[in-house]
């Protein structure tokens, strides 16, 4: 099963954070805590922005334009790009590796060719073919061929395992459902991540799922191609492929050093591979821009520049080409923030990770220059000086990120543990209290979004108006949604009929809702004070609605609440959600048909309702056709919405303000280095 997690403090990176996972069931992620309120910086006139002060000659010169230095915490866990499923690595690997296709800058959802120079897909949308680039060169010397890159999707899906990230890969090609090879050789699921029982398998087995995989990706060199034949059409191919897991090895190379050397006879004795036994986990020979110098595990990672770099042309408009403008990169190992930001006021490092929300009030006073992202456009505004525009560093503000916590009701409330008497008696719920959708609309009403931005997530957050995040098929700033009305929360609750006898309760003479009032608990897990406090607005509103109406604010320790929404007892929680992949079904689906739509008792015929739609959208690769399905789900979901979207928060970078050429992409890992200089 793949990990689930409890962050008790917020990470605030500018790269986004994924969940490191694998197996059938997605992942769920802590929703970090609120911090501290920052402090504020110096606003500009309102009328229009002050011009940006120069600075003296050499004010904002780094001593070493030549090695950009970053202090940072957490060692990768592995630079096998068919194992990594962590950002510490996926950094790294994305700067020595690549793939087939890469993202256009900042849209994580346009793609542009790299190792594939084009590609086509097939009328019934199921077979990719892609002309592979000609002239490319591994780091140890080694000719890119198209047999590399087929030999590359092979092992990676022959070694699978539910630490990895294969299972992305698996069901496109295997079947939806179809999340590891292991399945291949026992439908039953009995060999996940066991190596000694998968070679025990029957052989012609375990041959017949091997040469299935070579059949299904296939390698013509002499045409200069690969073509890749999936079990159904697949809208996120694509976004999938270009992710770190798609990075293209070098097969003479892996085989000298210990891996895969691409026979059937052999592929079940690298199955499950672990980090610690995994030979690509130290070296890495890939064909990007920078190569792998060393790495002293505790300390630092070196990477050097790719002299011989393949890329003659631009990667995009006004983008690079050739060899990097940076000759070095130096990832030093810095778990103290107060070491980390010492060292970014002495200028030792180019960029500052920022532990928590608390930290922005230490860096903010130096900060000489503000960049504000903007949702219309997908990128920042010019950047504008803070105060005088003397402060050494540059801040980028308000970037969206790729998670966000919500508020789930339980359709079908499995025991009494948590809501009272379990009777409409005043002193608690039934157990199917959630089924009225003028309830679950009354709360959506009684939920203060501005308090909770301001509040909690210290003004840097926006509402959550989808499921999906901003820049995906189905994201729609203009979707309808709920806003805070306390007078519709009392409108919907007199028209609710709990009691079912076909009167609403505001004019049930027998008493219902309204005249009878609820009490329950909602609940959050211990120490996350941003869901605390979510639940407690909440609570609040709607109690001063109706005095009789009140929930209990509880927190239950990280095992238990998991344990509470796995078997279905919580009446109302608040969790989050950390995507796998930059795309919209790997948000609609773990709400509405997997994993939390059990754990709410989501009835059946919704269920239903939605998986036929997503069905449509996750096989459909037409980014408008997918747009328009998707929604058609969102208005379902605001017509009878099955919980509350509650906010989701802006990020920060900050920088010494003499690197140039940083840009947002919520899919990267870290920094694509490449585009970075120093002046």
């Amino acid at each position: 099963m793949r990990k689930l997690f409890s962050l008790l403090s917020l990470l605030v990176l500018a790269s986004m954070i994924l969940a490191a996972c694998g197996g059938a069931a997605p992942a769920t992620q802590e929703q970090p805590p609120a911090a501290t309120e920052p402090a504020t910086t110096e606003e500009p006139a309102a009328t229009e922005p002050p011009a940006a002060t120069e600075p003296a000659a050499g004010e904002f010169a780094s001593s070493d334009p030549t090695t950009y230095f970053q202090a940072t915490f957490g060692d990768p866990e592995t630079l096998d790009p068919a194992l990594d499923y962590e950002t510490a690595g996926g950094n790294i690997i994305a700067n020595i590796y690549e793939t087939l296709v890469f993202y256009n800058r900042e849209n994580a959802q346009e793609f542009i060719p790299q190792l594939a120079t084009e590609w086509t897909l097939s009328d019934d949308g199921l077979t990719y073919t892609f002309n592979i680039r000609e002239g490319v060169t591994f780091h140890e010397g080694g000719e890119l061929t198209p047999s590399d890159v087929a030999y590359t999707f092979q092992r990676g899906l022959l070694q699978g395992g539910t630490a990895s990230p294969q299972w992305l890969l698996a069901e496109p090609f295997f079947g939806v459902g179809m999340d590891d090879v292991s399945l291949l050789v026992d439908p039953e699921g009995n060999l996940y991540d066991d190596r000694e029982a998968l070679s025990g398998a029957d052989a012609g087995a375990l041959t017949a799922a091997c040469e299935k995989v070579k059949s299904i990706i296939v390698a013509d060199d002499a045409a200069g191609t690969v073509t890749m034949t999936l079990a159904q059409p697949w809208g996120p191919f694509l976004a999938t492929i270009a992710n770190n897991w798609g990075s293209i090895m070098d097969q003479e190379w892996v085989a000298e050093n210990g891996g895969w050397d691409g026979s059937c006879d052999t592929w079940q004795n690298y199955y499950a591979v672990t980090s610690e036994e995994d030979p690509f986990t130290p070296i890495a020979n890939g064909t990007g821009p920078f190569m792998l110098d060393h790495w002293t595990q505790g300390e630092e990672i070196v990477l050097v520049r790719n002299d011989n770099y393949w890329r003659t042309e631009p990667i995009w408009e006004g983008g690079p080409s050739g060899p990097a403008a940076l000759e070095r990169i130096v990832i030093q190992s810095v778990d103290e923030f107060g070491t980390r930001f010492a060292m970014f006021q002495a200028g030792d490092t180019d960029t500052l990770t920022v532990g928590s929300q608390a930290d922005y009030a230490q860096v903010d006073p130096l900060v000489g220059e503000e960049c504000l992202y903007n949702a219309d456009t997908g990128g920042f505004d010019p950047c504008a000086p803070v105060g005088d525009g003397s402060g050494q560093f540059r801040v980028y503000k308000g970037f969206p990120q790729v998670t966000h916590t919500d508020a789930f009701f339980n359709f079908n409330i499995a025991s009494d543990q948590y809501i009272g008497s379990g009777q409409l008696d005043g002193n608690g719920i039934p157990r199917d209290f959630f089924t009225d959708v003028h309830v679950r609309k009354a709360f959506n009403y009684c939920f203060d979004w501005e308090t909770y931005i301001n509040d909690v997530m210290v003004g840097e957050g926006v509402q959550t108006l989808v499921l999906p995040v901003a820049g995906m098929p189905g994201y729609d700033p203009e979707a309808p949604h709920y806003s805070y009305d306390p007078a519709q929360c009392e409108a919907e609750f007199k028209l609710a009929d709990v009691d079912k006898d076909g009167v609403p309760a505001g004019d049930d003479p027998d008493g219902d809702i309204w005249t009878t009032g609820f009490r329950f608990a909602a609940t959050y897990n211990q120490g996350n004070t941003q869901r605390q406090s979510a639940a407690e607005i909440l609570a609040s509103n709607v109690g001063s609605v109706n005095e009789l109406f009140l929930i209990e604010v509880l927190g239950l320790p990280w095992p238990a609440f998991l344990q509470s929404q796995r078997d279905q007892s919580l009446p109302l929680f608040f969790v989050g959600w950390l995507e796998d992949i930059h795309d919209p079904h790997n948000w609609y689906a773990p709400y509405l048909t997997q994993t939390y739509a059990t754990r709410q008792s989501l009835p059946d015929e919704l269920k239903s309702q939605y998986q036929e739609l997503l069905s449509q959208g996750v096989t459909e690769t037409d980014p408008e056709a997918r747009d328009a399905i998707y929604q058609q789900v969102n208005q379902i979901q605001y017509d009878n919405p099955s919980g509350i979207l509650l906010g989701t928060a802006t990020g920060r970078r900050y920088e010494q303000r003499w690197v140039q050429g940083w840009y947002y992409n919520p899919i990267y890992s870290g920094s694509y280095y490449y585009v970075l200089s120093k002046n």
